[in-house]
């Protein structure tokens, strides 16, 4: 009878680690990697807004867009990855997500247009980003920085 408990307690002990582990691994870890990736195109379009903002390579060195252009390119691809790796998503969030990264794979290509219209097209689009993936403006950021 002794021995019965002490498996049923090794037995419950490991069910419970086991399952602890699958749910941090298939759903833990693939939000914060989402978040992540949240972060870093909030970070992202902070460090290029100049470049968004006013492309060309009459601003700016080729390098410089090149690097902007392909680390664009990186965050739309890392950012769907990471939207079909979450279990739990809504419709709306497969939407938003699918139109940023679109957005973003956009920009990628804005960054060496030359025209004034292409300057306002990268930012409508840098807003329109920001706006489908819940992170706050520039100008918000700032306006809850001084409170």
């Amino acid at each position: 009878m002794f021995s019965n408990v002490v498996f049923q307690t090794v037995l419950s002990g490991t069910l419970i680690y086991v399952l602890g582990q699958i749910i941090q691994m298939f759903i833990l870890e693939k939000i914060y990697k989402y978040k992540e990736i949240l972060g870093k195109i909030d970070n992202r379009l902070k460090f290029y807004f100049k470049i968004i903002k006013n492309p060309g390579n009459d601003a700016h060195a080729i390098e410089r867009l090149q690097a902007c252009s392909h680390e664009l390119l990186q965050l739309s691809s890392d950012l769907e990855s990471c939207r079909k790796q979450l279990l739990f998503r809504s419709k709306q969030m497969d939407k938003n997500v699918s139109q940023a990264s679109n957005l973003l794979f956009d920009l990628h290509i804005g960054v060496f247009g030359k025209s004034e219209n292409m300057s306002e097209q990268n930012l409508n689009k840098l807003e329109e980003i920001r706006k489908l993936l819940n992170i706050p403006n520039l100008s918000e950021q700032l306006s809850s920085n001084n409170d």
